[in-house]
């Protein structure tokens, strides 16, 4: 028997598991960053439009290139307002947070009602509770309301999410009811060369083969079944495969978050930032657009939520813009 190889370096990554698909295309987020400056929200939701090129002086201390100009890859995120339709205290409870009342807005636009609850006559009770037991709450959370029409998406239903308001709790639950059923911009939430944390279900690719999802090694050519798979899945007892051995599945369309995407310009209208002839799949951008540094997950037109950092650099300047886009 000719030399054999004891070990392996590991093939793919236990980092993601199980690797299934996303439960829902407009993410939940499921951690809050601390915060107790002025109450304000700690998210906000956009759609993926599309990229460009942006040139601006590095301004990161210690780079290799700081006070150059560099040209990196820029994301456009259309973010049009979104309503803050409802408002949500959490009360805690053997240490977790249990929803303790729930609270809708009266005066939502009739078109956009078909597919979150009505006005109902004990609303006014359930805000009065909600006041009088602030002793009682938590967390405090607003029911933001996107409408992917205003984007210029297709999509006529409205996707719902629930964000988080930070600050001290009587203030955040003040600032959550005066902004109830009122607009509320991505200018009042983010300012411009803020990190920010984006979640997003990435492009999916259906079901894949073990090389192609977990890159293990193609068997050599004499191989007595096929070479795309692994060598050996485990013993004959116990009769069960583990979950670290790679095997064929579902690729892509997972939750994903990426953490501290710095946000490098922010416009009123995205026209400025849209190519001619518009992004591919996608379009013109007809409303407010932000430009986040680097990548992000997903298709065109997909939902993205922007978090606050939960582990935020020091850096939170603007870089010096100079060009926008690939020269012509």
């Amino acid at each position: 028997m000719g030399h054999r190889k004891q070990s392996a370096p590991r093939r793919s990554s236990l980092a993601y598991l199980p690797r299934g698909r996303a439960s829902r295309i407009v993410p939940r987020v499921k951690y809050w960053p601390p915060y107790d400056g002025e109450p304000r929200l700690l998210g906000f939701i956009g759609y993926k439009a599309g990229h460009t090129t942006i040139y601006y002086i590095d301004n990161t201390p210690s780079s290799p290139t700081q006070g150059l100009e560099v040209a990196k890859v820029g994301t456009v995120i259309a973010t049009p307002p979104v309503i803050i339709a409802g408002i949500v205290g959490y009360t805690e409870e053997n240490g977790a947070l249990k929803e303790y009342t729930r609270v809708w807005a009266s005066n939502i636009p009739g078109e956009i009602k078909r597919n979150i609850p009505t006005w109902r006559p004990n609303e006014k009770e359930k805000l009065e509770k909600l006041k009088n037991s602030i002793d009682k709450l938590r967390e405090v959370r607003v029911i933001a309301l996107a409408r992917p029409k205003l984007a210029g998406l297709p999509k006529k239903k409205v996707d719902l999410i629930e964000i988080k308001v930070g600050g001290p709790i009587d203030k955040a639950l003040e600032y959550a009811i005066n902004k109830l059923g009122k607009e509320v911009r991505i200018s009042e939430v983010f300012n411009n060369g803020e990190y920010v944390d984006v979640i997003a279900v990435s492009r999916g690719k259906g079901f894949e083969g073990v090389v192609g999802r977990h890159k293990v090694k193609i068997q050599p050519r004499k191989k007595r079944k096929t070479r795309r798979e692994v060598g050996a899945i485990g013993g004959r007892s116990p009769a069960y495969v583990t979950y670290t051995v790679p095997r064929a599945g579902q690729l892509g369309y997972h939750r994903r978050t990426e953490f501290n995407k710095r946000i490098l310009l922010m416009a009123e209208n995205g026209l400025e930032y849209t190519p001619k002839g518009g992004f591919p799949h996608f379009g013109v951008v007809k409303t407010e657009a932000i430009v986040v540094e680097g990548t992000v997950p997903g298709v065109p037109k997909r939902a993205i939520v922007l978090r606050a950092p939960a582990r935020p650099p020091r850096l939170h300047e603007a870089p010096q813009i100079i060009m926008v886009g690939v020269p012509r």
